[in-house]
């Protein structure tokens, strides 16, 4: 038996993941998708890896990268916006005959 060093075995795993058969890479990765999707719908970081059958702390982890890989500032509107249309929601309220009690 040969005996390797721990530098060598971190080396090893880390060299294990390019390795990996493409149809696990590409489960994996459907993991961390439905996992960032989850918690941007509105689950928790723990519910979303409980579903999935993973550990919170990966969960924090791909979204961690997933949020740095967003860009810093958000794109503007190409052409400048001449009218704006307001929330059904908020008309409706608006224009409310009945007036609230409490």
């Amino acid at each position: 038996m040969v005996k390797r060093s721990p530098v060598a075995r971190f080396t090893d795993a880390r060299s294990a993941d390019e390795n990996m058969c493409p149809s696990l890479k590409r489960r994996g990765m459907i993991i961390r998708q439905q996992a960032i999707r989850l918690v941007l719908d509105g689950n928790s970081q723990r519910q979303a890896a409980r579903h999935l059958g993973v550990a919170p702390q990966s969960v924090a982890n791909w979204l961690k990268e997933y949020a740095d890989s967003l860009p810093a500032t958000l794109p503007g509107p190409e052409m400048p916006v001449e009218v704006a249309e307001q929330d059904e929601l908020f008309t409706f309220i608006g224009d409310k005959k009945t007036k609230s009690i409490s």
